[in-house]
């Protein structure tokens, strides 16, 4: 069944009217009643039809795609005024030991300035600061995002990118 389902861009699984009907076949007690649909139409109708109770299903609900919800929202993080003032990239060169680094965090501060992340980046200090802070574990890195020099200033992941020549353009695409 899981080869008939996709995924919306909040990640949300969206079930088929058969996905259901094959589940309820295999599973009458399984609760459905948080999943999401695209349609309900034969669902309810049926249910109407037949005079069975069973739990109401949900169509998929409206919600901005994650780029706007994002904007429209990362105002409303919970942090610090001191992390808001900060000057990411001065905090960032501040860090850098050569000019190589300078010139790497130079490069990766402006693509992150370019999908407007630099707020993400501010948020980013003041959470590795809290976890430090309260001597939080936190992992090494993995991913995509170790390939990101900036991270690595910051605390994020602990894997230098340009010791390994990891290119920043497959973290940010």
């Amino acid at each position: 069944m899981a080869a008939k389902t996709k995924i919306n861009d909040h990640g949300d699984v969206i079930f088929s009217e058969e996905d259901v009907i094959e589940l309820l076949y295999t599973d009458p007690g399984f609760d459905i009643s948080k999943l999401y649909f695209d349609s309900i139409d034969k669902y309810s109708d049926s249910l109407k039809e037949l005079g069975i109770d069973l739990p109401v299903i949900n169509t998929v609900p409206e919600r901005p795609k994650p780029e706007i919800f994002d904007k429209e929202n990362c105002d409303n993080w919970h942090m610090p005024d001191k992390y808001y003032q900060i000057n990411v990239q001065q905090w960032l060169l501040e860090k850098c030991q050569n000019d190589e680094e300078k010139m790497r965090v130079q490069m990766e501060y402006d693509l992150f300035e370019k999908k407007q992340f630099i707020r993400v980046l501010q948020f980013l200090i003041y959470f590795v600061d809290t976890l430090r802070a309260n001597n939080m574990v936190w992992g090494v890195g993995r991913g995509s995002s170790v390939a990101s020099f900036c991270l690595f200033l910051i605390g994020v992941h602990k894997i230098n990118p340009m010791l390994y020549n990891l290119d920043i353009t497959e973290f940010l695409r």
